[in-house]
């Protein structure tokens, strides 16, 4: 039933070894670092961000915990948040699976409302197909369900295909987009097939994240997490996405396991010259 099962196999091997072959203790000199308000501040937020996501990982793959995986990506994907907030920069594509995955509204709103994603110094940017700012664009739409005018820039991108002749990863991306913002299931899944075959794992292994490379393809993953928010349920027959992540299914309860995170409120302005841009708390 799953195809190159052997070779999965061995890559996951391969994970465990490289994450250190059991679920990680947090890093308490990190912590106690930012509870004092010690070093370097980025720093610390950012290596316990990818701590939190290793437990995740490990959680999950070791002990198949949704619920402490659930919780350590949530924790991860806070940590994340403070940090753009620490740099006044904007945090990666990649790094949206933890907010995805965790099934926290709370931060997948805070993300969905975060027009800073896209926006750059220089507005013109996000125009321009070939842009990170044009790419990233198209990633907030589908966050968003603005499927309309997701279609319409997917469109403009793909009749212009062979100007990504250096960026092919990122093209079959624009495809999933535009078959998700027509709602062919059919077609999202047939991409879906071809960014975990060999060939495109092989291609896009250097743009994935060392915590994640060995276990899952990270991109075709939190497409397929985006498909299942907007109630396109992929049926994916392969261990590369993992299948019991794909339903909504929220914890509980969520903790920030740390004073310095429970004081932390995510709805807080940027600092300028962004404070126009900050997210803002959805009105229930």
């Amino acid at each position: 039933m799953i195809k190159y099962f052997s070779e999965y196999h061995e890559s996951v091997k391969h994970g465990f070894e490289h994450l250190g072959g059991g679920v990680p203790e947090p890093r308490w000199s990190t912590i106690e670092l930012l509870e004092n308000k010690e070093g370097s501040r980025s720093g610390c937020l950012r290596n316990l961000s990818n701590n939190s996501a290793m437990i995740a990982i490990m959680e999950f793959f070791l002990s198949s915990d949704l619920a402490k995986m659930r919780q350590w990506t949530y924790t991860s994907a806070k940590l994340r948040i403070m940090l753009q907030y620490e740099t006044n920069g904007v945090d990666s594509v990649e790094n949206l699976l933890w907010p995805l995955i965790s099934d926290n509204q709370e931060v997948i709103d805070w993300y969905r409302d975060n027009r800073r994603f896209y926006e750059s110094a220089d507005s013109e940017k996000k125009n321009q197909i070939l842009s990170h700012e044009f790419y990233r664009l198209q990633i907030w739409r589908a966050l968003n369900g603005l499927f309309a005018e997701l279609r319409v820039d997917c469109e403009k991108a793909l009749s212009q295909s062979e100007k990504f002749s250096k960026m092919k990863p990122r093209l079959v991306i624009l495809r999933f987009l535009h078959a998700l913002s027509i709602g062919d299931k059919a077609e999202m899944t047939r991409i879906l097939l071809e960014m975990y075959s060999r060939k495109l794992r092989s291609r896009s292994f250097a743009y994935e994240s060392g915590i994640t490379c060995q276990f899952i393809v990270s991109y075709a993953t939190l497409l397929a997490k985006l498909a299942w928010r907007h109630g396109y349920e992929l049926d994916l027959d392969t261990p590369w996405i993992p299948r019991e992540w794909l339903p909504i299914q929220p914890n509980e309860k969520y903790e920030d396991p740390w004073p310095f995170m429970q004081e932390f409120d995510i709805w807080q302005p940027f600092a300028e010259p962004w404070a126009a841009y900050s997210p803002q708390r959805p009105q229930t």
